[in-house]
């Protein structure tokens, strides 16, 4: 396990503002002192999501959720904590202090990046010299991508040398093995990575993949011939930079207009993607496949509300709707499709008739039952009995994941209109436990740990606690009793105590995600004239009910029968010592500072 000092973390805490990380990843609007959205933790219809700037934490008051920026951005991101403070470092500019165990860890994804990014300058000298890349060359220009652009989005080109690559990265100190490990290589026995190992790509355009900070992780190779017996793409194996599903490209670049507009436009491919971007149109994203996982649904869920297809009309096409539709639904997304015009795809037409047309065509996308109702009419589906009900059976499976019950069934008595068929005969085709696609498993819902239930005491000792350095100096010197006798609620106030941290954001982030929910929770901006003296009013009232119920059963415990002597001594002094505890607090306070 990795393992970042104190310091490092706290200065990026410092770093990163809160509010500014939040609203990178979703629209915050204003609420008093505070900014509140909907909950991307859990589904609602009004927000109860609150970010409070002065704090510098979140807390949903839905499902409980709170914590600062870093379990923010552990939660949200789905990642582990090293993970969350590495990218918020990053983003704050940072330099993370850690240890060498961490530092080996560290070492190994840094050299495979290293790796890529060397391999991205090589492929691109290629494209924009080699004389051998003048078909690729040619490709870009017949496709209307100028040198410009393919300088700005790293374009490349593979030799068809078998081991140009691998020379060259043996050749920037790289081993064998980092190659084979980042897939820039491969060898005979894929499996056990045996045999002589040779380069991957060769003679493909060379499309770089990102990550969404903008780092190069993995590479897709199209073949230049349009008739070429080999794949049309070939893309990076898995890797551990590089998860083909968990991947959407051109996030890193179109990740700000996606939150503005609320909206993608999903294109099937790469090209597609970068023509309509230069064109203007930069609210578009692109799977690495040829559907939707369950992953990307998720990652996309962060940005938008709407999803708007652009694949192909043809068979494969459509199975890749099919597939993706679950996915997207099952995240509560608002699906649309557009038609294309026979044989275009949005980077040919964009070429032909200009980015308005496509704009058009986006604006006048139809929602997804509708266009697939309108197609299956144009093709006859409609006609027969038989034909209807197999149509009838395929919209059921599908309304099977619409999680939303206005929607499905709005949806239900619009289909059945167009159908002509009962809605009950539609519902009752519905399947109840619908299986995602491609056996792909959902990953688990962020567990969102409930707060702990706070009394009225502990909530005041925990909030006197973080907002007096004198108040919590006084509680950490008192010692007459555990907190845990008081209560389970108290285990909050004992992690505050313990922590050994000044009250604040750092202190938040050091906390167990249970604690973090509760105190995110907690009122910190209206500080009492005097928490000193009523810290000390409230331990003190605590303590003496404590003390008197301790002395209450000890005083039952003598009116048990068959006592022995000692038992009763051991009872009466236990009762006398309480009763010299409860005289001790009785005593007026001082009121003198702690040293």
């Amino acid at each position: 396990m990795a393992l970042i000092s104190e310091e490092s973390i706290r200065q990026v805490v410092e770093a990163n503002d809160i509010v500014e990380v939040i609203g990178g990843y979703f629209p915050l609007k204003k609420a008093g002192t505070s900014l509140r959205a909907l909950c991307p933790f859990h589904r609602e219809k009004s927000p109860s999501f609150h970010v409070n700037p002065i704090r510098q934490s979140y807390h949903c008051f839905g499902c409980g959720a709170g914590g600062g920026v870093i379990k923010f951005v552990m939660e949200y991101e789905q990642i582990d904590f090293p993970s969350a403070v590495r990218h918020l470092a990053q983003r704050g500019g940072v330099t993370l202090v850690e240890d060498l165990s961490s530092q080996t860890d560290r070492g190994e994804r840094a050299r495979l990046l290293a790796l890529h990014a060397a391999a991205a300058d090589w492929f691109h000298q290629h494209l924009m010299r080699s004389r051998e890349a003048a078909p690729a060359r040619d490709y870009l220009k017949n496709r209307g991508l100028t040198q410009a652009i393919a300088k700005d989005w790293k374009l490349g080109y593979s030799p068809e040398a078998w081991d140009g690559l691998l020379q060259f990265l043996r050749g920037e100190k790289f081993s064998v093995a980092e190659i084979l490990k980042g897939g820039l290589a491969t060898t005979r026995d894929h499996e056990t990575n045996s045999g002589q190992a040779y380069d991957r790509f060769r003679g493909r355009l060379m499309i770089p993949i990102r990550n969404d900070y903008g780092e190069v992780i993995g590479f897709s190779g199209r073949v230049l011939e349009a008739d070429a017996k080999a794949a049309k793409y070939v893309n990076s194996p898995e890797t551990p930079l590089f998860t083909k599903g968990r991947v959407l490209f051109g996030l890193d670049r179109t990740k700000r207009a996606l939150i503005e507009a609320r909206t993608a436009i999903v294109c099937e491919g790469q090209i597609d993607l970068i023509t309509a971007y230069e064109a203007g149109i930069k609210n578009v994203i692109a799977p690495q496949g040829t559907a939707f996982t369950g992953q990307q649904a998720r990652l996309l869920k962060r940005f938008v509300d709407t999803v708007i297809l652009c694949f192909d009309s043809d068979t494969a096409g459509e199975k890749a709707v099919d597939r993706s539709l679950p996915w997207l639904f099952d995240q509560d997304l608002t699906v649309k499709m557009i038609l294309l015009p026979p044989g275009e795809d949005p980077d040919s037409l964009i070429h032909k008739q200009g980015a308005a047309a496509f704009a058009k065509l986006v604006a006048e996308a139809m929602e997804v039952f509708e266009f697939k109702l309108q197609l299956a009419q144009e093709r006859g589906e409609f006609a027969t009995a038989q034909s209807r009900s197999q149509l009838v059976r395929r919209f059921a499976s599908l309304l099977a994941f619409v999680n939303d019950p206005v929607l499905r069934n709005t949806t239900v008595a619009f289909i059945s209109a167009r159908l002509d068929i009962p809605e009950a005969q539609l519902t009752k085709l519905i399947p109840t436990k619908p299986v995602m696609p491609d056996a792909e498993e959902p990953d688990a819902a962020p567990v969102v740990e409930s707060p702990i239930i706070l009394g009225e005491t502990a909530a005041m000792l925990c909030r006197l606690a973080l907002i007096s350095p004198e108040a919590r100096q006084w509680l950490a010197g008192q010692n007459e009793v555990s907190l845990l006798e008081f209560g389970d609620d108290f285990a909050v106030l004992q992690a505050i105590l313990e922590s050994g941290l000044p009250a604040g954001p750092a202190l938040l982030a050091s906390l167990p995600d249970r604690l973090q929910n509760t105190l995110s929770s907690l009122d910190l901006e209206k500080i009492p004239p005097n928490p000193l003296e009523m810290v000390q009013k409230y331990w003190t009232g605590m303590l003496g009910q404590h003390l008197q119920m301790r002395q209450q059963a000890a005083n039952s415990r003598l009116r048990l029968p068959h006592l022995q002597p000692h038992e009763i001594h051991e009872i009466q002094k236990e009762i006398l010592d309480l009763q010299r505890q409860l005289n001790d607090i009785s005593r007026p306070i001082s009121t003198a500072k702690p040293a």
